[in-house]
């Protein structure tokens, strides 16, 4: 409360009224007394000046010359100096000093006022004295004719005293009713003050969304009423906001569950509203959209001329627009209905970049997997027709046709039996069949296997494990499948003499599984595409050793089905090192 600024605006005025009332009063109270006073001793000199002229005309008329006892002795009693003077203003008489030592009165203003009228009376700093005196003189006259002036002149130290005290008591008694005074104020204003602060606070309270505040409404003046009305606007705001909020909520959900990006926009180009997924597809911040101009927004050309032609022309408009390596469907939809206070529009953008390279993968592939399985099949076909339209082959090239069928026909099965690899671990859930698996057993497991293999073809396979304990979370199958066509393609592509080796360690929180050999190495401009579906470094050689074009690539979506991931190292003419990483279990 005692921050209140209306409470101190409310004190400080009463305050204030008050110190000027007590001056104002005080001014007028002290002017009435002084003139009160002054009246009084203006009469009194009168009175005084009355009684003492007979005296006075006697000693003028003897023109005797009096010392200040002398006349003191005439007139005891009389406190007022006294002072008489001839019509020429020469000082005859005067009871403070000798009339010797004063000079002529004749121009005091006093006794030039006393001239013209009854009496003249004049204020004035005495010299002689040193002290502020009022005097009083009227004229004296004798036969007929003026024979000079009596002046009675007292000091104002009187009246000053008198004047003094009535201030102190003016200002004590201010003082005194000022303080009860803003007590009794400060309680009013209080009064009204402490409401007005408890409404204000929940007023500000309610305007920051917390509409569930009430005001007490127990008073029936207008505070009470006041508090009512605040009342009535919170509930119906809190009804509105309720409404405009589960609203724009289910809005922003349906829009926040977008994959595409959606953008709202005016008849003026200022853009609205903007979605998630707007701003993922644009790599742009909130801030750089919303309240900006399309004209002024840091995006492609084609944006801003679709924007300003459905706009111009009320009409929707479709576009394909490429943003680096994505491309993005664009389509411009004018609402008549718009948005704020008038029309406006909304651009729906969809990013298609994955759509059309999963289709160029597709279109790809089925033209590769045609191209691989046309080889044996028409192989097979023309062996098989050749044998049927020469019934008198002979024995020798009959079995050397029937072994080329054969050889075709397996091939033909390896390139069957990678498809389908390949598409069951593309389709496969990654929580299908997951078990603990001990990458140890495994690779062992896989060494017996192939140790007469890599023996019969002149290479030496060997395996470092340096961690018997590392265990991954996945398919027994896939992982088997994995290391089977890496230790297959390292045997492969290692000449006689040659060395493969498979390492088996952990990295942090990793398994890592390195397969090494000392082959033939692959060039640095094919490493990236090694993992591609069908591609072959050496077609030719490819073929030789019976390979599909298909093995890296069932690695690699084997290795990314667990989380993992697949790279090479490889250098022409010293060999290549496949590594594969899988999380720990």
């Amino acid at each position: 409360m005692l921050g209140s600024r209306f409470l101190w605006q409310v004190w400080g005025v009463l305050g204030i009224t008050l110190i000027i009332s007590t001056f104002v009063f005080g001014f007028f109270v002290v002017d009435e007394v002084e003139r009160d006073a002054f009246d009084r001793i203006e009469n009194s000199l009168y009175e005084q000046a009355l009684a003492l002229s007979p005296l006075m005309t006697t000693l003028l008329e003897e023109n005797q010359l009096l010392t200040p006892e002398e006349i003191n002795r005439l007139v005891p009693g009389i406190i007022a100096r006294i002072t008489l003077a001839d019509s020429n203003g020469r000082v005859i008489v005067d009871n403070q000093r000798s009339p010797t030592s004063m000079d002529n009165h004749g121009n005091r203003p006093e006794i030039v006022a006393s001239q013209e009228a009854e009496y003249g009376v004049a204020t004035r700093y005495s010299q002689t004295l040193n002290l502020t005196m009022v005097y009083l003189a009227i004229g004296l006259t004798g036969e007929g004719a003026k024979t000079g002036y009596l002046r009675l002149a007292v000091p104002l130290t009187s009246i000053d005293e008198q004047l003094s005290r009535l201030q102190n008591r003016i200002f004590a008694s201010a003082v005194t009713v000022g303080f009860l005074f803003l007590i009794i104020g400060y309680l009013l204003a209080s009064r009204v003050t402490n409401p007005i602060e408890k409404m204000t606070t929940i007023a500000r309270d309610i305007s920051r969304g917390q509409f569930q505040l009430r005001l007490p409404a127990g008073r029936i003046d207008e505070i009470g009423q006041l508090a009512a009305v605040i009342n009535d606007l919170a509930l119906g705001a809190e009804e509105r906001i309720t409404g405009l909020t589960r609203h724009r909520n289910q809005l922003a959900a349906v829009l926040a569950g977008l994959n595409e990006g959606v953008i709202a926009f005016d008849a003026k180009q200022k853009v609205l509203h903007v979605n998630h997924a707007a701003l993922a597809i644009l790599s742009l911040k909130e801030t750089q959209l919303i309240d900006w101009n399309f004209s002024e927004v840091s995006i492609a050309q084609e944006f801003k001329q679709s924007v300003l032609t459905c706009i111009s022309d009320h009409t929707n408009v479709a576009s394909t627009v490429s943003v680096g390596e994505r491309t993005l469907d664009c389509s411009y939809l004018w609402l008549d209905a718009g948005f704020g206070e008038g029309p406006g529009g909304i651009l729906v953008l969809e990013d298609v970049t994955e759509r059309l390279h999963l289709e160029k993968v597709r279109s790809d592939f089925v033209a590769n997997a045609s191209h691989e399985l046309k080889t044996p099949i028409s192989a097979i076909r023309g062996l098989s027709e050749t044998i049927i339209d020469d019934p008198n082959i002979s024995g020798e090239n009959l079995g050397r046709f029937v072994e080329r069928i054969r050889q075709q026909s397996i091939r033909l099965e390896l390139i069957v039996k990678d498809l389908l690899h390949l598409s069951r671990f593309d389709s496969s859930s990654k929580e299908s069949n997951l078990s603990r698996i001990r990458l140890s057993e495994l690779i062992t497991g896989l060494f017996q296997t192939n140790v007469e293999n890599a023996r019969d073809a002149g290479v030496l396979l060997d395996i470092d494990i340096q961690d018997e304990s590392l265990q991954v979370l996945g398919e027994t199958e896939a992982i088997d499948q994995l290391l089977t066509n890496l230790v297959d393609n390292a045997i492969k592509y290692t000449g006689e003499g040659g060395r493969v080796t498979v390492h088996l360690k952990s990295v942090g929180h990793v398994a890592s599984i390195e397969v090494q050999d000392s082959g033939i190495g692959i060039s640095q401009e094919e490493t990236a595409r090694i993992f591609e579906r069908f591609y072959r470094v050496d077609r030719a050689r490819s073929r030789a050793v019976g390979g599909t074009g298909l093995g890296l690539a069932i690695v690699k979506h084997i290795a990314h089905a667990h989380n993992g991931t697949v790279s090479v190292h490889s250098q022409l003419g010293k060999g290549t090192t496949f590594t594969v990483q899988i999380p720990l279990a």
